[in-house]
């Protein structure tokens, strides 16, 4: 694959295709009844995490692979996931905020499908459950994945950090960051990874993003949206061993009966 062909089968649209409006939607975790806050019991409460800005930790970066395996897996096997099988992962904060995320399906270091939004549409895990399915069959510049594929495959999931609008070339550093453009309706971006394999000038990345989403060339000059990305890789093939458990929640321990005047120990 070369020239313009090779770049059309690596740019990804920024917007999720109206095609998908039909598509079931992921499953969700079993709500469990709340202890009682911190709040409430008196206690200092403790600030939720930024996650926009914190890394993911290395059980949450095993949850996501471990769902997305799960979820490729019973796609190809025509055994979806469900909501019960949520149950056997631990969705910390950070993986229920919402986020935007792309999956890259690989076989033999060639990519078999790419999809994903740039906004942040959905909680973290729903995404990877979503963009894993329809890369795996949906994306229509690849051949549709199946079961015997599952050994040789590779999932990357790079999750949408920090976003910061440029004005043009000039303000054009990458820094292992993707980058975004938007004009008159129409999205198109390039992945860090797509970005590092390629060595054109600022001008150039801002051409190829315009012909990417039908635009003419250098229409990103007047009141085109460009945003440089970072990203939070996720990689890995098929993970061995059993998922972590989600923790169980401690049983309130109830201090015995003080009568009248009897201080605590």
């Amino acid at each position: 694959m070369s020239g313009r062909r090779g770049i059309l089968a690596l740019v990804v649209m920024a917007t999720v295709s109206g095609a998908g409006a039909q598509e079931a939607a992921p499953p969700a975790p079993a709500l469990t009844a709340s202890p009682t806050s911190d709040a409430q019991a008196g206690a200092t409460p403790v600030p939720a995490p930024d996650c926009s800005v914190r890394p993911l930790d290395a059980d949450e970066r095993d949850t996501l692979l471990r769902l997305a395996w799960r979820t490729l897996e019973g796609h190809l096997t025509h055994q979806p996931i469900k909501d019960a099988d949520l149950e056997s992962f631990n969705f910390t904060p950070c993986l229920t905020v919402r986020r935007g995320l792309f999956v890259t399906l690989k076989k033999g270091g060639t990519i078999r499908g790419l999809q994903g939004d740039i906004e942040p549409s959905r909680p973290l895990y729903q995404q990877v459950i979503l963009f894993t399915r329809r890369a795996a069959t949906r994306d229509p510049r690849f051949l549709p994945l199946t079961d015997a594929d599952l050994g040789e495959s590779l999932i990357e999931i790079e999750i949408i950090g920090a976003r910061t609008r440029i004005t043009g070339p000039s303000d054009l550093s990458l820094d292992g960051r993707g980058i975004f453009l938007e004009k008159w309706g129409r999205r198109a971006l390039f992945l860090p990874a797509i970005l590092a394999e390629q060595h054109w000038t600022p001008e150039r990345i801002l051409d190829e993003l315009c012909a990417q989403a039908s635009l003419p060339k250098g229409s990103w000059s007047q009141s085109a949206r460009i945003e440089l990305f970072a990203t939070d890789k996720v990689s890995g093939p098929r993970p061995a061993g059993p998922p972590a458990a989600a923790p169980t929640p401690a049983a309130p321990v109830e201090s015995p009966p003080q009568g009248p005047g009897v201080s605590p120990p």
